[in-house]
């Protein structure tokens, strides 16, 4: 009998503890907020006009975020396509400036580097200078 009630005692115990971080962790998750990020963000048009928007914040701290942040400030549209098989973003327009005329098609740059994955993949970083540019790709 002793025995059980030991075996009782533990698992009430073990119950317990993993009851309470559970709450505790789930607390924590639904308090923190995201981190937000400033940066500076420039559109090439490829035919000499440039908007650029800085200090930019946006909690949603990637180069596609900080574009979709900088248009609802700007008041512009941009359209983008998920595609599954690279499970990432791909931008089809940026102020109906659309992907194709003239051979040309929207790259971005972060902090002068070309772009090597999805908007929506890469990290924006506190002061970050993101530049969207159409221009021939290759």
């Amino acid at each position: 009998m002793k025995q059980s009630y030991k075996i009782v005692v533990v698992l009430a115990i073990l119950l317990t503890i993993t009851i309470g971080a559970t709450v505790a962790i789930n607390t924590l998750t639904t308090n923190e907020k995201p981190e937000e990020v400033t940066a500076t963000l420039s559109i090439y048009f490829g035919n000499g006009t440039i908007w650029t928007y800085k200090n930019i914040t946006t909690t949603n701290a990637t180069v596609f975020g900080l574009l979709m942040e900088a248009a609802s400030k700007g008041n512009f549209t941009v359209k983008s396509t998920y595609y599954g098989q690279y499970d990432s973003m791909f931008i089809d327009s940026i102020a109906s400036v659309k992907n194709g005329e003239n051979n040309s098609y929207w790259q971005y740059y972060i902090n002068g580097n070309y772009g090597t994955i999805g908007a929506d993949k890469q990290p924006v970083k506190n002061e970050d200078i993101i530049e969207w540019r159409f221009e021939e790709f290759g």
